[in-house]
């Protein structure tokens, strides 16, 4: 598939292109960018993201090899992001703090249950990263193996022993909190 962008009468055209591009790899750029360890909402985020960059390109020397620079784009917002999350504090122990506080009616429990969160998300921190994908995909968004299994590129067997090992982990390093 070649883009035409050096004449402005031919910017529908442009977009018809890029129209068929987008039917014929969205659901493939959302697969690969969920191999690289982000879950679908992101990736589809990502995947749109590429596009929109990608229909405001005006670079003609990219007509012969469009559907890879359209990876390439996307690639380079999945870095982006991974870099961005591992640089501040993990999400899950956002959320897990919202979702915990409101079963806890006394402020002393609150306190020590928003402490032993945060042990558990700097222990969480020291598992290698698809053992971290694994155990957050699975305890706080709710996926089943199944669905982990395919957005990491990993067996279910392999899920099942990457959440294990993180409750493991949480568990000898945290059970005189419990």
């Amino acid at each position: 598939m070649q883009l035409n962008f050096n004449d402005p009468l031919e910017q529908v055209s442009q977009n018809e292109q890029v129209r068929q591009l987008y039917q014929q790899h969205h659901q493939k750029l959302i697969h690969h960018i969920m191999k690289k360890g982000l879950v679908q909402r992101e990736a589809e985020d990502i995947a749109q993201e590429a596009f929109i960059k990608l229909l405001g390109l005006d670079k003609p020397e990219i007509e012969s090899y469009i559907a890879a620079y359209l990876y390439k784009i996307a690639n380079n917002l999945t870095i982006d992001r991974l870099r961005s999350q591992a640089r501040s504090p993990i999400e899950f122990d956002e959320q897990l703090q919202i979702n915990s506080i409101d079963t806890l009616a006394n402020p002393e429990q609150s306190n020590q249950h928003q402490q032993v969160l945060s042990q558990m998300a700097v222990l969480i921190k020291q598992l290698p990263i698809k053992c971290q994908q694994a155990f957050i995909l699975y305890k706080v968004k709710e996926c089943s193996y199944e669905q982990i299994s395919e957005q990491l590129d990993i067996s279910q067997s392999m899920v099942r022993k990457y959440v294990l090992r993180a409750i493991r982990h949480c568990y000898d390093h945290l059970q005189h909190e419990l």
